[in-house]
C-alpha cells in the first residue's frame, strides 16, 4: 500500500468526525434552521375614550429564527390626524431567538368638540424574514367625552333614572308626556319606547333628560289570543310577543298567559316591513278614555275622509283636532290617531302626525328599534325614520351584511341639515335576523291555492307559472308547498314564517285554512271570477285586481280586503266571527249574502263602497252592513 493511500486513509475518518462535531455532513443528527414565524396584530380593533393612549399590540408566533422587522403607520377614516391624533409610523424589529409582543402606543387628543364615534387605522408593511400575517390591519375607535346635544329613541331597559340604548338618562329635572298628556318619571315603566331630547356624553354611556315622551303603539280592545303562537290582535293590528317582552305584573300571571279578550290593553312596540307590532310591552288600560293608534295611513279616500291602519278602517271626518302636514293625510304618512270605536271603525277626534324622532339638524341621534324598509346600506328606514350609512361606518357585533329588514339594531350618528336623515356614524348589531333559505318548485297548470300555519304569501297574475319560498334555514326541512290536481297547497309545520311568491294566468280560488295565521296579497288579476275562503287570523288584500264575480266566506278574525280594487261587477260573500269584508261594488251591481257573529264572540261588519247597490245581505243583532261611500272609480 501507497504512503499517499495510507494518509488518505487516516485523513478521511478525521474529517468527517470534525465535520459531524459542527452539525454538518447533510443527513447527520444536526438541528434545522429556526422558523422565522410570522408577524401581525393580535386584534382588528380597539376602543380608546378621548384624552388616553390606544395601546396596540403586534405580535410574533410560530417561530424566532433570524431578525424580522414590519413597517407601521396610521391613516385617517374618519379621524383627523394632526387634530385627533398624532400621525405614528415606524419600525418594529423582533431580534433573532426572540417572538412574543410589541406595543405601538398612539396618543389620542381630548378635544372639546362633541362629536360622533371617529376612527383610524395602523397598517403593517413590509414585513420581512417573518411571514405577514392575517391581521395586518386595525381600526382603533375614538370614543367622545365630550357631551353632546341628542335626539333619541328606544325602549326603556332599566329605570332607577331611564336607560334608553345602553346610556343611563339622569331624570332628576325632566319634563314627561305620556299618550299626549303631562306625566311624571314614576310613569315610565320598562319595556316603554320613548323619544327622548337631552345631553349624552358617550364615554361613560351617561346622559341627561330633559324631556321625555312616550307614545302607545295601539290602546284598544284584544280581539283575538293564539296562546300557541303568543300573538294577538288588538283593534285590527297584529301584535307579537317574544321572550324580550314585558309584561305588567297586574297580569295574572304576567305572562301571554294572563291576557283576556276584549279587555282594553296598551301596547307599546316597534313595526316591523310588515307592519306587525313587535311588543315591548303589554299592559292592561283603565284609565285611558279614548282609543289610541299609532301607524302608517294606507287606502286613501280623501272624498269619504277614510283610511286604514292594518286591518283597522279609520274615519277622520269628525276629527277636531288635525295637525298633518298640508292639513290632510297622505299614504305612507306616520300618524296618530285618538278617538273611539264605532261600527268597528275608529272614529277620529284628533288625528296628527308623528315624528319618533324630534329631530335638530346637526345634533346626535341615538336610536334603537327594527329596520322596517331596507333598499340598501345607504338607504334604509329605522322605525320610519330614514338612515345611512358611508365607509366610515363602525359596526359592532356584526357587519354591514346584517343590516337588512326586520333587523333589531341601534345607531349613533348625526341629523342631517335637513333634519330628515340621519348618517349613522356606528351600527350596532342587537338582533339579527336569522338567515334564509329559498326554494322553487316547477308547478304547473293550477289554478287554486291553499294557504296554511303562518305565512305571507303574494300572488300576482302573469303568463306563466312561477313559485319562490323561503324560511328559516333551520326550519327548510319543514316547508310543504304540494299539487294536487289544480290547487297548490303551502305549509310549514312550524312556528316560523313562510313567505312565498307565485304567479300564475289564472287563480280561480284562494283558500286560508282555519289554522292559519296569513297575510295574502293578489296583485294586477282582471278575470271574470274569484271564490275566496279565509278562516283562522287571516288578512287578503287585492291591489289593482278587476273581477267580475266574487264569492266569498270570510270567518275567525280575518279581513278581506277589496276596498282598493276597481270595481267589482257582483258579489256574495258571508262574514262570521270577528270579520270584516271591504269591497267596492260597480254602480248598478248586486250584493249578496250574511253577516253574522257565527261563533258568538264579537261583530262582524261589512263595509262597501257602491252606487245604486243591490243590497240583499241578512245581518243578526250584533253584526252591520255599513256603506261608506260611492263607488270608486
Amino acid at each position: 500500500m501507497s504512503t499517499k493511500l495510507l494518509q488518505l486513509r487516516y485523513l478521511v475518518p478525521v474529517f468527517l468526525g470534525l465535520l459531524s462535531a459542527c452539525g454538518g455532513g447533510g443527513g447527520g443528527g444536526g438541528s434545522p434552521p429556526a422558523s422565522p414565524g410570522t408577524i401581525q396584530f393580535a386584534e382588528t380593533s380597539y376602543d380608546v375614550v378621548e384624552g388616553a393612549n390606544v395601546n396596540v399590540i403586534v405580535t410574533r408566533s410560530g417561530g424566532n429564527g433570524g431578525v424580522a422587522t414590519a413597517d407601521y403607520a396610521t391613516s385617517d377614516e374618519t379621524a383627523v390626524s394632526g387634530s385627533d391624533y398624532p400621525a405614528t409610523s415606524g419600525t418594529i424589529t423582533y431580534p433573532n431567538q426572540t417572538g412574543g409582543n410589541q406595543t405601538i402606543s398612539i396618543f389620542i387628543t381630548d378635544d372639546s368638540t362633541a362629536e360622533g364615534p371617529e376612527s383610524l387605522t395602523l397598517t403593517l408593511s413590509n414585513v420581512s424574514t417573518a411571514t405577514p400575517g392575517a391581521n395586518s390591519t386595525v381600526t382603533i375607535n375614538i370614543i367622545d367625552n365630550d357631551t353632546a346635544a341628542v335626539s333619541a329613541f328606544g325602549a326603556i331597559t332599566e329605570l332607577n333614572s331611564a336607560t334608553v340604548n345602553g346610556i343611563r338618562y339622569n331624570t332628576d329635572a325632566t319634563t314627561v308626556e305620556a299618550n299626549g298628556l303631562p306625566a311624571n318619571v314614576a310613569d315610565l315603566k320598562l319595556g316603554q319606547i320613548v323619544a327622548i331630547e337631552g345631553e349624552v356624553n358617550f364615554s361613560d354611556a351617561t346622559g341627561r333628560a330633559d324631556a321625555i315622551g312616550y307614545t302607545a303603539s295601539v290602546i284598544g280592545p284584544a280581539e283575538n289570543i293564539d296562546a300557541t303562537l303568543k300573538r294577538l290582535i288588538v283593534m285590527g293590528q297584529t301584535v307579537l310577543t317574544n321572550a324580550d317582552t314585558v309584561f305588567d305584573s297586574s297580569i295574572d300571571p304576567d305572562t301571554f298567559a294572563g291576557l283576556t279578550l276584549a279587555a282594553t290593553t296598551q301596547i307599546s312596540g316597534f313595526r316591523n316591513d310588515a307592519g306587525e307590532i313587535i311588543a315591548t310591552r303589554i299592559e292592561p288600560d283603565t284609565t285611558s278614555s279614548d282609543v289610541q293608534l299609532v301607524g302608517t295611513v294606507a287606502g286613501l279616500d280623501l272624498a269619504n275622509m277614510l283610511f286604514s291602519v292594518d286591518r283597522l278602517t279609520v274615519d277622520y271626518s269628525g276629527a277636531t283636532v288635525i295637525d298633518l302636514p298640508m292639513g290632510m293625510p297622505a299614504d305612507g304618512l306616520l300618524v296618530i290617531v285618538r278617538g273611539s270605536l264605532t261600527n268597528g271603525i275608529l272614529a277620529v277626534d284628533a288625528i296628527a302626525s308623528i315624528d319618533n324622532l324630534a329631530a335638530t339638524p346637526g345634533e346626535r341621534g341615538h336610536l334603537g328599534g327594527l329596520i322596517t324598509r331596507f333598499v340598501s346600506a345607504a338607504d334604509f328606514d329605522l322605525n320610519g325614520f330614514p338612515i345611512t350609512t358611508n365607509a366610515s361606518t363602525h359596526f359592532v357585533n356584526g357587519a354591514v351584511g346584517d343590516l337588512q329588514a326586520n333587523a333589531e339594531i341601534t345607531i349613533d350618528g348625526e341629523i342631517s341639515a335637513g333634519g330628515d336623515t340621519v348618517l349613522a356614524n356606528q351600527v350596532t348589531i342587537g338582533r339579527p335576523v336569522n338567515d334564509r333559505t329559498g326554494l322553487t318548485f316547477d308547478f304547473e297548470n293550477f289554478t287554486n291555492i291553499s294557504v296554511f300555519g303562518l305565512s305571507r304569501v303574494t300572488v300576482t297574475q302573469g303568463p306563466n307559472y312561477s313559485i319562490e319560498v323561503s324560511a328559516i334555514s333551520d326550519a327548510v326541512n319543514d316547508v310543504q308547498v304540494t299539487q294536487s290536481g289544480d290547487t297548490v297547497s303551502f305549509n310549514l309545520n312550524n312556528t316560523q314564517l313562510l313567505n312565498a311568491v307565485v304567479t300564475m294566468p289564472v287563480l280561480n280560488q284562494i283558500d286560508v285554512g282555519a289554522n292559519a295565521l296569513a297575510n295574502v296579497t293578489l296583485k294586477n288579476f282582471d278575470q271574470l271570477q274569484l271564490t275566496a275562503n279565509l278562516g283562522g287570523v287571516s288578512f287578503l288584500r287585492g291591489e289593482s285586481l278587476l273581477i267580475s264575480d266574487l264569492t266569498a266566506t270570510v270567518s275567525g278574525v280575518s279581513l278581506l280586503d277589496f276596498g282598493g280594487i276597481l270595481p267589482i261587477g257582483n258579489a256574495n260573500i258571508d262574514v262570521s266571527g270577528v270579520s270584516q269584508a271591504r269591497l267596492n261594488m260597480e254602480v248598478g251591481s248586486t250584493l249578496a249574502g250574511s253577516v253574522n257573529t257565527g261563533q258568538g264572540t264579537g261583530v262582524s261588519t261589512l263595509f262597501y263602497y257602491g252606487t245604486n247597490v243591490d243590497l240583499n245581505v241578512t245581518t243578526d243583532t250584533l253584526s252591520r252592513v255599513i256603506r261608506l261611500g260611492d263607488t270608486k272609480p
